[in-house]
């Protein structure tokens, strides 16, 4: 058993261990990370799962083989060498400038290399890319496609653990918890909402193989999710969320009628219940209630507020990108320089939004510039891109025949993917380590389910 255990799953376990350290751990360490991320990649590549009929030495080679191929680990290099000299290339003085007659801040102390004006604030972000990236290249080099359902299952289950802890606390307080490290209630609702896509797409592919032990821990975990995602998560993450429940309802009841299990009843129960006990139970945790969200007029308000402050911020992330396009101004950058160009009423908006950037990308841009951006976004359109390709070639195939083994796994992280991706046009979710690690080791994972040829 300990030999099993020390060769067959001692990486999935690893990445468990990897993945529960950015879900409870609210202050993450750049030396933490990159220590976890480097043990990852070491058991990977020492002791790697064998395929059936293989042995050590051959797994290590098929691994070896695939890590000096894969150009997720090129850009985990990348991305750790830009993010690691801007944390330590600072801090950066304000100054005044008489012939300007403005502030601004002083050079970096190596002009060349990307810098902060407050190099301690980019630590979180540093822990996300490092240990996320370290994730999707274990589970694209390593893991089977086995111990892939076992990584989201577990990832699930850690998430669903935070979610209840979350939702309890707000029942007892009477008060959402403040859950800084995960991105605010609305960066922890994107991690949920990820989740609970994934495990009920798990939950559908369980059913109709049979895997009923399978069943019962997909069901679980995105029932837990559910729970903090009703209780803690805004509106608008609930809107996104909607769809998702509708699909997997409908899936239900055709799944129960066609799979010829019986009673059809008992088991059109044990998939649709499950949900709709823990939606109810999230609002019973919600403080305040089903009337804390709102109706029509309220929301509509809280749109247009919304969306006056998304163009403000907006436009002040260009002017700040404009400042320093090619490097940026490191991750507390706009907040120190956006107060620069304000003039006149913008600074009642920007007294009434706090001092972040309401969108992912224009953070991105903010903080990292032009050349940054694009080193960080590499690894995301590498996986993305490579699963368009195969669904590309699938489409168009007329001759060969294709295998659709865990298409509904694949439906359930497409959701999940697509709503963190919608959700991060409205919110900065990705910039929180532990949505944006949830986030690579699903897309990652995404590239197994996809149709095979036979």
């Amino acid at each position: 058993m300990l030999r099993i255990l020390l060769t067959k799953y001692w990486v999935l376990a690893h990445l468990l261990v990897l993945a529960g350290t950015l879900c409870f751990n609210p202050s993450p360490s750049a030396w933490g990370a990159l220590w976890c991320a480097g043990s990852l990649i070491l058991m990977m590549c020492c002791v790697p799962p064998p395929l059936r009929g293989e042995s050590l030495l051959m797994a290590r080679e098929r691994v070896a083989h695939r890590v000096s191929r894969d150009v997720v680990l090129w850009c985990l290099v990348l991305g750790a060498l830009v993010l690691g000299a801007a944390l330590l290339n600072g801090p950066r003085e304000a100054v005044y400038e008489p012939g300007l007659r403005r502030w601004v801040f002083s050079p970096p102390p190596l002009p060349l290399l990307p810098s902060s004006i407050v190099p301690g604030a980019g630590k979180p972000f540093f822990s996300g890319v490092v240990c996320g990236l370290s994730a999707a290249v274990a589970i694209r080099c390593a893991l089977p496609r086995g111990q892939r359902l076992l990584a989201l299952l577990g990832l699930g289950a850690l998430a669903g653990l935070l979610a209840l802890g979350a939702a309890l606390t707000a029942w007892v307080q009477g008060a959402a918890p403040t859950l800084n490290w995960l991105g605010g209630a609305f960066g922890a609702g994107t991690l949920w909402l990820l989740c609970a896509c994934v495990l009920f797409g798990v939950a559908a592919e369980a059913f109709l193989e049979g895997h009923i032990k399978t069943l019962i821990w997909a069901l679980s975990a995105g029932a837990l999710n559910l729970i903090g995602l009703l209780a803690l998560a805004p509106v608008s993450l609930l809107a996104l969320l909607a769809p998702a429940l509708v699909v997997y309802g409908c899936f239900a009841g055709v799944a129960v009628r066609g799979s010829g299990r019986y009673p059809r009843m008992l088991w059109g129960c044990v998939l649709v219940l499950p949900p709709i006990f823990a939606a109810g139970l999230g609002l019973v945790f919600r403080p305040g209630g089903v009337l804390a969200l709102g109706g029509p007029e309220s929301w509509g308000a809280a749109m247009d507020a919304f969306w006056k402050q998304w163009v403000f911020r907006a436009g002040l992330a260009f002017r700040v990108l404009e400042a320093e396009p090619m490097l940026g101004t490191g991750a507390d950058g706009f907040a120190q320089m956006a107060p620069f160009f304000l003039k006149g009423r913008a600074w009642a908006l920007w007294r009434a939004g706090g001092t972040g950037v309401p969108c992912d990308l224009f953070a991105l841009l903010a903080a990292r510039g032009l050349l940054g951006t694009v080193i960080l976004l590499l690894p995301g359109v590498a996986m993305l891109g490579r699963c368009v390709v195969r669904w590309v070639a699938f489409c168009q195939a007329r001759r060969r025949s294709y295998s659709v083994r865990y298409v509904f796994v694949l439906i359930g992280s497409v959701m999940g993917v697509a709503g963190v991706l919608a959700a991060s046009v409205f919110g900065a979710p990705l910039q929180a380590p532990a949505v944006l690690g949830a986030f690579l080791m699903v897309c990652a994972c995404m590239g197994g389910w996809m149709p095979r040829a036979r």
